[in-house]
């Protein structure tokens, strides 16, 4: 088993488990944060890693978008974060009870359901991700070493698959051309 092989099967079901212990209520939330992330990430990525470029001139168009794309992740993410426990914490009573409810076999099948969509579409991501930064990597011996490690995987031509998925569903309508790691040119 290739190393990536066992990040993303790590990765997945460890988003898996906290989607599904987390409940139905937050895994759905977890699922409109990642939308959120991604839409940012697609719109904001190319303006802040040109920023970034005429910065630091010598900085390469893969690291500034690696950059640029983790800060608008971390920041997106984090306020996604704040959100969801603030609107939690505004309607306890109504959260509550609606957690209460749910304890059925068709809110246990809602809930795998849900946390299944999450942790593929985040898997599905930092696979794109990681794969278009690694082709973009200069030909020395780490980056040679990178790409045999993809090549090796069996897991990744799998999640490849369904990234033309996540572009339709989240990139293709935002305005501009996504950044080279989101699958742009």
């Amino acid at each position: 088993m290739a190393i990536v092989d066992l990040f993303v099967f790590t990765l997945f079901l460890a988003l898996y488990t906290l989607a599904f212990l987390s409940g139905i209520g937050r895994a759905l939330a977890a699922l409109i944060t990642w939308f959120g992330v991604m839409v940012a990430a697609a719109f904001f990525t190319r303006p802040l890693a040109g920023g970034l470029r005429e910065l630091i001139p010598a900085m390469s168009r893969w690291a500034s978008e690696l950059l640029a794309l983790l800060l608008v992740v971390v920041s997106v993410g984090l306020l996604g974060i704040w959100g969801s426990i603030w609107s939690l914490r505004a309607a306890p009573v109504a959260t509550w009870r609606w957690q209460g409810r749910g304890s059925g076999p068709i809110s246990l099948l809602l809930q795998a359901l849900l946390a299944m969509v999450f942790a593929g579409a985040v898997t599905v991501s930092v696979v794109m991700i990681m794969t278009n930064t690694i082709g973009q990597l200069p030909r020395d011996a780490f980056g040679v070493r990178l790409r045999s490690e993809i090549e090796r995987a069996r897991l990744v031509p799998l999640i490849s698959d369904a990234e033309p998925w996540v572009q339709r569903v989240v990139i293709d309508w935002v305005p501009g051309e996504p950044p080279s790691l989101l699958g742009g040119a």
